[in-house]
C-alpha cells in the first residue's frame, strides 16, 4: 500500500468477486463512498473528487472495474453478470455505501442499488447515465455485433503513434466538456486502455456487446434509497433525455443538468460533483456514523 506525498489518496491492491483490481481510497466518517468509473476509464478519473471528499472528512472508494484500468481481465461470456457481482462484492465490504457511478459505472449502480434489499445502499448518485440513451449512435450499437469489423479493424496495421493521436483527440473532445483541458495525467490512463488497434478494436467490441445485453434499457426499477440523477449538458456522447427518462423511472428521484459539464463531470466539474454527493449524503440522514 502507498500514499503519495502529494495526496491524501492511497492506492492498494484488492479483490472483490474473483477480480484483483487496484482500490484510491481516502480516510474518513461516515458511510462508505463507492466511485464507479464508465467504459474505457479507470478509478483515475475520481482523483479529484476523492481529494475533495477527504477535505470534508467522508470516507471514500474508486476501484478498476473488471477489464479496466489494471484490474483483471473479464471473463468470457456475458460482461454484466461480473460487473454486477463485482459491485454486489464492494458493497458487502464496504457497507454501508453511497453509490456514484459515471455511464457505465452509473448503470451498474442502478443494478446494484435496485437489488439491495439489505439497505447496505444508502443514496445512489449516477452521472450520464448511458442504458436510455435512444440516439443513432445507441440504435446502431444494438443491432448487430459487428464482429467481422471489429476483427477486420483489430488486425489493420496502424501505427501506435495514430493511434495515440486519436485517442488524445476523442478524450479532448468526447470526454470534457467544451472548453476544458484535458489533464495529461488523465490522458495518459486513456493510452494505457487503449494502447494500439487491437485493444481499440476490443474496446469497441465489448462496447456493443454491453448495449445488446441491454436492449431495453433498465426496466422495470425499485430502488428504496434517495437518488440523484446527473447529465452534463455537453455531453457529446450520451444526450441529456437519457438521464432524464431515468429520473421519470424513479419516482421521488432529483434531476440535476451540469450546463458546462461533458460526459465525465467528475473531470470537469469535480466541485460540483463533490457537492452533490455531500448534499445527497446529508438529505440521506447520514449523521457521519462510522461504518460497521
Amino acid at each position: 500500500m502507498t500514499t503519495s506525498d502529494h495526496s491524501v489518496v492511497t492506492e492498494s491492491a484488492r479483490e472483490y468477486a474473483g477480480v484483483r483490481t487496484r482500490e484510491l481510497s481516502v480516510a474518513g466518517d461516515g458511510p462508505t463512498v463507492v466511485l464507479l468509473h464508465g467504459y474505457c476509464d479507470s478509478a483515475d478519473t475520481w482523483r479529484g473528487v476523492l481529494t475533495r471528499l477527504a477535505a470534508a472528512g467522508r470516507r471514500a472508494i474508486a476501484v478498476d472495474l473488471p477489464g479496466f484500468g489494471l484490474a483483471d481481465p473479464r471473463r468470457s461470456g456475458p460482461l454484466t453478470p461480473q460487473f454486477d457481482a463485482f459491485a454486489d462484492a464492494l458493497i458487502a465490504a464496504h457497507g454501508p455505501v453511497v453509490l456514484v457511478g459515471n455511464s457505465l459505472g452509473a448503470a451498474t449502480s442502478v443494478h446494484a442499488a435496485a437489488r439491495d434489499r439489505a439497505g447496505r445502499v444508502r443514496a445512489l448518485v449516477t452521472l450520464d447515465e448511458p442504458l436510455l440513451a435512444r440516439h443513432l449512435v445507441a440504435r446502431l450499437a444494438r443491432r448487430g455485433e459487428y464482429r467481422r469489423f471489429f476483427d477486420i479493424a483489430g488486425a489493420l496495421p496502424v501505427p501506435d503513434r495514430l493511434v495515440h493521436r486519436v485517442v488524445r483527440g476523442g478524450v479532448a473532445r468526447f470526454v470534457y466538456g467544451p472548453g476544458y483541458r484535458a489533464d495529461p495525467d488523465f490522458v495518459a490512463t486513456a493510452l494505457r486502455s487503449v494502447p494500439n488497434m487491437a485493444a481499440a478494436a476490443a474496446r469497441g467490441r465489448d462496447a456493443i456487446r454491453y448495449a445488446r445485453e441491454h436492449p431495453a434499457g433498465h426496466g422495470a426499477l425499485t430502488i428504496s434509497c434517495p437518488v440523484l440523477v446527473v447529465h452534463g449538458a455537453k455531453d457529446r456522447i450520451i444526450p441529456v433525455r437519457a438521464s432524464r427518462e431515468l429520473h421519470a423511472l424513479l419516482p421521488g428521484s432529483e434531476f440535476v443538468v451540469l450546463p458546462t459539464a461533458g460526459h465525465c463531470p467528475q473531470l470537469d466539474e469535480p466541485d460540483n460533483v463533490t457537492r452533490l454527493v455531500l448534499g445527497i449524503l446529508a438529505r440521506s440522514g447520514d449523521s457521519r456514523e462510522h461504518a460497521g
